[in-house]
């Protein structure tokens, strides 16, 4: 059961983020994105007025999230065939709509205790600094394909300096 919950997660996270877990691009995009999200949570706390450090921005971050994680692997493992006969879109509308409830109620219960702030400003600052996620997300997308494309480049110049050496003798 344990195995089947993990590979659920890790397949929702490898569709979330595009690239196959353990490759480069994929360790780069997810460590940008949790960096981005603890420092603009980190901000907004100190902006509220609240004296916890860093370390509390990671764990009301990975708390939520990882509860939210493992209620969609549930929902996918075991209320999903249950209801799945009746309409194709519970495969998908079920287990998202459980992964946003329990990040939702893992905030009201953890988040705002951790950060010693309000249930309401503590869903401000979860919303926020995932708004900043995204954003670093998009730009991290962005910053590989440059990569990729100046990789491909190199490599078609390589080829062609390679040949017209050839040719000369």
């Amino acid at each position: 059961m344990l195995k089947d919950v993990m590979e659920s997660i890790l397949r929702l996270v490898e569709a979330i983020f595009g690239y196959t877990a353990g490759e480069p691009d994929f360790n780069i995009v997810l460590g940008v994105c949790i960096f981005a999200w603890v420092l603009a949570a980190r901000i907004f706390m100190a902006i509220f007025s609240s004296k916890r450090g860093i370390f509390s921005a990671f764990f009301a971050f990975a708390i939520p999230m990882l509860l939210g994680l493992i209620g969609y692997a549930m929902a996918e493992l075991f209320i999903v065939p249950l209801v799945s006969k009746g309409a194709g879109w519970s495969i998908y509308a079920i287990p998202s709509a459980i992964w946003v409830l329990f990040i939702f109620l893992s905030i009201v219960v953890f988040a705002k205790r951790i950060w010693a702030l309000p249930s309401g400003v503590s869903l401000f600052i979860y919303i926020v600094a995932t708004a900043a996620a995204i954003g670093v997300y998009f730009g991290a997308q962005v910053t590989l394909g440059v990569i990729e494309y100046g990789e491909g480049q190199l490599e078609q110049r390589d080829r062609s300096v390679k040949s017209d050496l050839e040719s000369f003798m």
